[in-house]
């Protein structure tokens, strides 16, 4: 029998607060971004700039204005933060990633399969980069192009043939290379991209499995334990239990049960800090626009689950069947996913193009909820650069 019961308004607040969107915003300075890196984990890096990159957009959702400049110092400068597969993560992740490096390729799936034997068949260059990298220093992949390649990397996708892209992504998920600077990403060997400072212990697979689900647990702020495990890289699901049992024996986690749209409860894992700061945080508001991937939508069955908000990217949807926009950013309005923002920068000219502002059923309820929108949309131009607000189209609601 479970302790305590949370009702779905709880739950929403609960992932509000867990993703660092509720509440006061953090300072827009290198402080802020460490605070918010920490907290989700990791920011995904993808090179979509229909609005910004996503990243950017991630923080800017949660800091407001901040300097670009000052997330670079972090990164390539002070080395806080680390690039590391599609991702910035903080530096005291690292025993984290050591632990997936050294188990990277080795399980016994078909992918990781093909990983072995591929990189076993092009060993040379293998060797040839980390010859390169370490009488050269900081190389950026087209001047590698020139390594022994034995077999051609076989995909469907972009990566299909680039064999020395490929083998530095592979090398750097084994933990052989790092990036080391992202103006133009440049290669270079871990131990002279980590700083001093680098945490050098290991973790073994107990202290990683309840590591990565107390950090999970706090960015979720509540979660089942299936979403929990989806993210647990190399954790058996029977050893993610047992460290969730673990932590709730310590308090960090509590057990719960989510009561939502009439249905059975279910079991839930609440994080004990998030239940702090949703009870010290009551009646706060925030409107903001979200990346279409950011972390507390990203995983878009529990937004529908939380938020009742169905949300697609309809990027690769053609164009005559989109019904949202081509990079619709979600909007956020204090505990509500109120509506979509279809828009667009030209970065060229300067201009923020409004395409149209797609409210949810009943919503906006009040003239002070349109006025926090537009003043979203206007703060989210200013700190693009725009020099002006384009809107085509007003607002609309779905029938």
């Amino acid at each position: 029998m479970l302790p305590e019961s949370i009702d779905l308004a709880s739950a929403r607040r609960l992932a509000i607060e867990g993703a660092f969107l509720g509440g006061s915003q953090p300072t827009p300075d290198r402080a802020g971004i460490l605070a918010v890196v920490r907290r989700l984990g990791g920011l995904q890096i993808d090179p979509t700039r229909t609005v910004e990159r996503t990243h950017l957009l991630v923080l800017w959702s949660r800091l407001g204005g901040f300097d670009r400049a000052e997330l670079d110092k972090l990164l390539w400068t002070e080395r806080r933060l680390l690039e590391h597969n599609a991702f910035i993560v903080p530096l005291e992740r690292l025993p984290e990633l050591r632990f997936e490096m050294a188990l990277f390729g080795t399980g016994k799936g078909a992918w990781q399969s093909r990983v072995r034997a591929w990189m076993a068949a092009n060993e040379p260059l293998r060797q040839d980069i980390r010859s390169r990298l370490r009488a050269e220093g900081p190389l950026p992949a087209r001047a590698l192009h020139d390594g022994p390649v034995a077999s051609d990397w076989q995909s469907r996708g972009w990566t299909h043939g680039r064999n020395v892209t490929q083998m530095l992504e592979f090398m750097s998920r084994k933990g052989d290379i790092l990036v080391r600077q992202g103006s133009e990403r440049t290669w270079d060997l871990t131990e002279r991209v980590l700083p001093p400072a680098a945490p050098a212990h290991e973790l073994s697979a107990e202290e990683y499995a309840e590591q990565r689900a107390a950090a999970l647990g706090r960015r979720f702020g509540v979660a089942g334990t299936s979403e929990i495990n989806r993210r647990m890289t190399y954790v058996l699901l029977a050893d993610v239990r047992s460290a969730l049992e673990r932590l709730a024996e310590r308090g960090v986690l509590r057990k719960a049960r989510l009561a939502a749209n009439g249905s059975r409860p279910k079991p839930v894992w609440v994080h004990g800090e998030a239940v702090t700061a949703v009870q010290a945080l009551e009646g706060s508001a925030r409107t903001t626009l979200l990346s279409p991937f950011d972390p507390l939508i990203n995983d878009r069955d529990r937004t529908e689950r939380l938020f009742g908000f169905r949300y697609r990217l309809e990027m690769y949807v053609p164009k005559e069947q989109r019904q949202y926009g081509h990079f619709a950013l979600p909007i956020l309005r204090a505990e509500s996913l109120v509506g979509r923002l279809d828009s667009e920068m030209d970065h060229r000219s300067g201009v923020f193009k409004v395409n149209a502002v797609h409210f949810e059923p009943g919503e906006p309820r009040a003239k002070g909820d349109r006025d926090a929108v537009d003043n979203a949309i206007a703060e989210l131009a200013m700190f693009l650069g725009a020099n002006q607000v384009r809107r085509k189209t007003s607002t609309s609601q779905p029938q």
